[in-house]
C-alpha cells in the first residue's frame, strides 16, 4: 500500500512523480536505489525514506550536497520526522513529499466536494475530473492539482494536456501526453509554482486545463481552475557605511523585496544609550520592488569637554506596518568627539574661564523666559488615498498658538496647548507639504513633514463586445476599460481565445479591438490594475458560449465523411433543429454533432442555419474520413483465332519428256 508521492522537479523542467510503497525507499544516483535520480548532483546513495508504525521519517545517508527539509540542512544518519507535505532539496532537484492515505473508504457522491469537478460532454469519447479547481499559491512555494482522464472509446486513445492563462513557466505537467486504455483512468498531476519576483503581484488567473485527442484534434474537453497567487513579504536594509565618523550623517538602504505594497517604521537604539538617532518619523511606503534612500544622523546625549573620541555600538531597527510584523535590524558603530580637542589642553586656562562664562551664561538661561519648542512632527502614512483622514500630531512646549499650513497656504490656527489636528483630503492632490508653526514668547518655531495624495483607483468599466460568442466559430471581439487612478492595466485570459500576440499591459483607459479566435467554452477576462503607490484592485468579466444550430430544410442523410461516397450512418428529419460544429475545407458540407454523441456530415445546401452567426466562419476540419475506393470495371477478354501449324510445301519439279528414238526392225 503506498503511503506517499515524491514530484521531482529537474532544472530542465521535467516534473516526474513516484509513488513510495513498502517499508524502506533509498533515492540516489546508483543503479540499486529504488528511486534512481541521473545526475551528477546527486550522491550515490543520497538519502531514505522509511515508513514504520505509520510513521514517515527521512535520514540523509551521508550525502555530499546534503539533503534540505524546508531549506534546512539534516544532520547525516539522523532521521527525521516527514509531517505531510515537505520540500525537500537533493542536489539540484527540488523533490515534494506527500503523505497519501490508501485506507479503503466509502465512496462520497461528486457533488459534495466543491473542489472537485467532472467534466464530460455527449459527443466526447473520454471524460474529465480534477481535484483541486481552486489553488492558492505563494511565489516560490507550489501547489498541485491532479487531473483524471477516462477513456470511453473502445479503443486505446493518445491524450495531450496543456494548461493556458498563466505565464510561461509556471504549469508544469508530469505526464503532457499520455495513453489511456479503454475503460480506464489515467492520472496526471498538474503544479503551479509561480517565481518568487516582486512584480508576481497577488492575483487571480482564471486558467484552463485542455484535453484533446490524437485521433480527434477538434475535440477539446476544457477544465477550468483558478490560481490565486498570493502576496508575499520581502525586505532588505543596509548601511552605506558601519563606522559613521562624528558628525557624519547616516545613510541607509531600504528595498521591498516582497510584492505587495510594504510601511516601515525606523527607530534606533544604542546599548550604553549614549547617542540618540534622528531618523524619518511615521511610516515609509514602499511600493513592491522600491529602493530607497533615508538619511538621518546620530546626536550624542552628552558630550565630553575633553578626551579621546569614543565609539558606540548602535542598531537602527526597521518594523514591517503589515500583517507580517516582521522587524529588521543593522548593526553599526558612530564616533563621538569631545567638544575639544586633546592639543587644546594647552589653553587650560582660556577653558576653565570659558567654563565659567558658560556657567554665567547658563545661569542667565535658567532666568530667562524658556524658548518655544516644536518637534516630533508626523502623519499617520506618508501616503494616503484622496478623501482619507490626514492626522498630524506633533509635541509643542511654550506655545501660545499654532498655524498649520498646506504647501505654505495658512490653513488653520489652533490654541497652543494642541497637539494634533485632522485634514480633509478630499480636495488635495499630489505632493503636499504641511508646516506646523508655532508660536510664543515673541518667538517662532516650524516643522514641515511631506505626504503624498494619490487618486484611489475604481473600475469604472471593463467590458467585451460581442460578449456571447458562439461555439466553433471564428468571431472577433473588442475588449475595453475605464479604471481612473490606474497607472497600468493588465488583461489576461485571452490566450484562451486567440492565437495571436497580444500585450497584456496597457493605461488606465484604452480598448484592444479587432481580436479574431474561436471559443469552446465560457472564457473569463481578468483585469488587473496598479496605481502609482502599488495599490491593486482587479475585476473580470466571462463571456458566455452557446452552440451553433441550423434547421433541416428537408431529410438529410448523414454520412461519416463529407463525401457522397462515405457510409451512410443516420438521417436528420425535416425541420429537426441540429447542433453543428464545423464544415469541410471545401465549405460544402456540415458536421452535425447529433444528441447521442454521433457526428456526421450532411451537405451545406440542405440547411438554413441561424442568423447569429456565419457559416463561413465556422471553424473548417481537414483531417476527415477519406471516401472508400471506387471499384474499376473488369476487363472483357475477347477470343483470339488459333492458327494451325504450318504445313510442308512441297516443290514442284518438272519433268522431261524423253526424246523419241528409231529402231531398225530386223
Amino acid at each position: 500500500m503506498a503511503f506517499g508521492r515524491l514530484d521531482i522537479f529537474w532544472p530542465d523542467g521535467r516534473l516526474e512523480s513516484v509513488t513510495l510503497d513498502g517499508q524502506t525507499v533509498s533515492v540516489g544516483r546508483a543503479a540499486g536505489n529504488t528511486v534512481v535520480l541521473d545526475t551528477e548532483t546527486v550522491s550515490r546513495y543520497h538519502f531514505s525514506i522509511t515508513h514504520e508504525n505509520d510513521v514517515v521519517s527521512i535520514t540523509d545517508l551521508d550525502s555530499e550536497n546534503g539533503t534540505y527539509i524546508d531549506s534546512t540542512r539534516l544532520v547525516s544518519n539522523e532521521a527525521r520526522v516527514l509531517d505531510g507535505v515537505e520540500e525537500i532539496q537533493a542536489g539540484h532537484l527540488r523533490i515534494i513529499y506527500t503523505a497519501l492515505d490508501e485506507t479503503p473508504t466509502a465512496p462520497m457522491p461528486l457533488g459534495n466536494n466543491e473542489d472537485t469537478q467532472r467534466i464530460e460532454v455527449a459527443e466526447a469519447t473520454f471524460r474529465l475530473q480534477v481535484d483541486g479547481t481552486h489553488l492558492d499559491v505563494w511565489p516560490a512555494a507550489s501547489s498541485s492539482a491532479e487531473l483524471a482522464i477516462t477513456n470511453l472509446d473502445e479503443e486505446p486513445q493518445l491524450y495531450n494536456v496543456e494548461v493556458a492563462g498563466l505565464p510561461r513557466g509556471w504549469a508544469r505537467v508530469n505526464r503532457p501526453r499520455l495513453e489511456v486504455e479503454p475503460n480506464e483512468t489515467a492520472y496526471v498531476l498538474i503544479n503551479i509554482k509561480p517565481p518568487r519576483r516582486y512584480d508576481n503581484a497577488p492575483l487571480t488567473y482564471p486558467a484552463q486545463i485542455n484535453v484533446y485527442a490524437d485521433e480527434h484534434p477538434e475535440m477539446v474537453l476544457t477544465a477550468p481552475v483558478e490560481v490565486e497567487i498570493h502576496t508575499f513579504s520581502g525586505f532588505g536594509m543596509a548601511l552605506a557605511r558601519p563606522f559613521i565618523e562624528n558628525r557624519e550623517a547616516i545613510r541607509l538602504f531600504l528595498h521591498n523585496q516582497g510584492s505587495g505594497p510594504l510601511g516601515i517604521k525606523l527607530h534606533g537604539t544604542s546599548p550604553d544609550k549614549a547617542i540618540a538617532f534622528q531618523l524619518p518619523s511615521g511610516v515609509l511606503k514602499l511600493a513592491p520592488g522600491q529602493r530607497m534612500q533615508v538619511t538621518g544622523g546620530v546626536v550624542p546625549r552628552q558630550r565630553a569637554m575633553l578626551g579621546q573620541p569614543s565609539v558606540h555600538n548602535f542598531n537602527i531597527w526597521a518594523t514591517a506596518q503589515n500583517n507580517a510584523g516582521f522587524t529588521a535590524a543593522v548593526s553599526g558603530k558612530a564616533e563621538v568627539a569631545p567638544r575639544f580637542k586633546p592639543w587644546q589642553l594647552l589653553a587650560a586656562g582660556g577653558i576653565a574661564v570659558s567654563i565659567l562664562i558658560l556657567g554665567l551664561m547658563a545661569l542667565i538661561g535658567l532666568l530667562a523666559p524658556r524658548p518655544p519648542a516644536l518637534h516630533d512632527l508626523s502623519v499617520n502614512s506618508g501616503q494616503l488615498a484622496q478623501g482619507d483622514t490626514l492626522i498630524l500630531t506633533w509635541i509643542g512646549e511654550n506655545l501660545d498658538d499654532i498655524n498649520i499650513r498646506v504647501n505654505q497656504a495658512p490653513y488653520l490656527t489652533l490654541p497652543g496647548n494642541t497637539d494634533r489636528v485632522e485634514i480633509d483630503t478630499s480636495e488635495l492632490s499630489g505632493d503636499i507639504t504641511l508646516t506646523v508653526q508655532g508660536s510664543g514668547g515673541g518667538e517662532t518655531v516650524e516643522a514641515s513633514v511631506p505626504v503624498y495624495i494619490y487618486r484611489e483607483m475604481v473600475v469604472e468599466s471593463f467590458m467585451v463586445d460581442p460578449a456571447n460568442l458562439v461555439r466553433y466559430v471564428v468571431t472577433t471581439i473588442t475588449v475595453s476599460w475605464d479604471v481612473p487612478g490606474a497607472t497600468t492595466v493588465e488583461i489576461n485570459g485571452l490566450d484562451a481565445f486567440t492565437n495571436a500576440p497580444i500585450e497584456n499591459t496597457f493605461g488606465p483607459t484604452g480598448q484592444i479591438p479587432g481580436i479574431s479566435g474561436v471559443a469552446s467554452g465560457p472564457i473569463i477576462l481578468a483585469l488587473r490594475a496598479e496605481d502609482e503607490v502599488g495599490n491593486v484592485i482587479e475585476d473580470s468579466f466571462t463571456l458566455t458560449v452557446s452552440d451553433a444550430y441550423c434547421i433541416a430544410n428537408t431529410d438529410v442523410t448523414l454520412r461519416e465523411g463529407p463525401n457522397l461516397n462515405n457510409q451512410q450512418i443516420g438521417t436528420v428529419p425535416s425541420g429537426e433543429r441540429v447542433i453543428i460544429d464545423a464544415q469541410d475545407g471545401g465549405a460544402a458540407w456540415l458536421r452535425v454533432a447529433l444528441p447521442s454523441g454521433v457526428l456526421g456530415w450532411g451537405q451545406r445546401g440542405f440547411f438554413t442555419c441561424d442568423a447569429g452567426f456565419r457559416v463561413e466562419e465556422l471553424r473548417a476540419i481537414l483531417d476527415v474520413p477519406p471516401p472508400p475506393p471506387t471499384a474499376s470495371p473488369t476487363p472483357i477478354l475477347t477470343a483470339t483465332p488459333t492458327l494451325a501449324p504450318p504445313s510442308a510445301t512441297v516443290d514442284i519439279i518438272p519433268t522431261i519428256n524423253p526424246a523419241s528414238t528409231s529402231t531398225s526392225s530386223p
